[in-house]
């Protein structure tokens, strides 16, 4: 979160996105590589992303967050509870919207991406010099 917000209020922010983004990054990237092991490591990356951005991106981000998650709980539950069928589907309703809504799907897409990767890198060159 960005700076400017109030630390307990980044915490708080963060632990309430947390559960949600680690769901982005099983559906989008984890499960398709069978690396659970590396899903949480990978959020932890997205959290700090998104609270190293600039202000007024950063804050998008969240808010489009929350907002995608109110969304599915309006559709029945929180996004990390969802069945898998009904994650993908939320998701893709979400790609295909116009703007800022869409835009935040990409991010994700792609940001999970990298980070999942970066830790799976990291990851095997800490066990190479072991």
């Amino acid at each position: 979160m960005p700076p400017s917000v109030p630390p307990a209020l980044r915490r708080a922010l963060r632990e309430r996105l947390r559960p949600t983004i680690a769901m982005l990054v099983r559906d989008l990237v984890a499960d398709e590589f069978q690396g659970q092991a590396h899903v949480a490591p990978a959020t932890d990356v997205l959290l700090r992303r998104l609270g190293g951005m600039a202000p007024h991106l950063g804050s998008g981000m969240v808010a489009l967050t929350l907002g995608f998650d109110a969304w599915c709980r309006l559709h029945g539950a929180p996004y990390y509870r969802l069945s898998t069928d009904r994650r993908a589907e939320m998701l893709r309703q979400w790609q295909g919207l116009p703007g800022p809504l869409g835009g935040w799907a990409q991010f994700y897409e792609k940001m999970s991406v990298f980070a999942y990767w970066a830790i799976v890198e990291e990851s095997e060159a800490a066990d190479d010099h072991a």
